[in-house]
């Protein structure tokens, strides 16, 4: 009988663990729980860790697009949980000189990586985001963002760590 009771003691702790368990997306590289309420990433997260800018490119004022190794630019990300911030530099008359930076916290999705930024460079007020669809493949994390329906601005980063 004692064994009877706690066969049924295991099995009820099981079943418990088995219904506040996360379910996880099967298949994926990355560990995703399915969150239906706003699909945010809650475990493993690919972004967290330091970045270098591979390449990327953005259109400018006058609907012209700008690649950033024509302007010489070179910058490290650091994700964290919470927070990004990035640095960006570029090289002139073999200087480096401060081309711009930003921090804040940001919120990712199975498809969208938003930036917060709270310190920046670039004079983003409070409140405003920056939406960037992105794919990670392999080791490098490609980004794209959007105004409205727009195309503004396309990244690859290759991850350091």
């Amino acid at each position: 009988m004692t064994i009877l009771r706690t066969f049924s003691q295991l099995s009820l702790l099981a079943v418990t663990a088995l219904a506040v368990t996360p379910l996880t997306v099967i298949g994926s590289s990355h560990e995703i729980p399915v969150d239906k309420s706003h699909e945010s990433l809650i475990g493993q997260n690919p972004l967290v860790g330091s970045w270098q800018l591979v390449s990327g490119e953005y259109l400018n004022d006058k609907n012209q697009w700008i690649d950033y190794q024509d302007l010489n630019l070179t910058a490290i990300k650091v994700i964290s949980k919470t927070h990004f911030s990035f640095t960006t530099m570029k090289l002139e008359s073999g200087t480096q000189t401060f081309w711009a930076a930003g921090t804040g916290k940001y919120q990712i999705t199975k498809q969208h990586y938003i930036e917060f930024p709270t310190l920046n460079s670039f004079n983003v007020k409070q409140g405003e985001s920056f939406n960037f669809s992105y794919q990670i493949i392999g080791d490098e994390w490609h980004t794209k963002r959007y105004e409205g329906d727009q195309l503004s601005e396309k990244e690859v980063w290759k991850k350091l760590d």
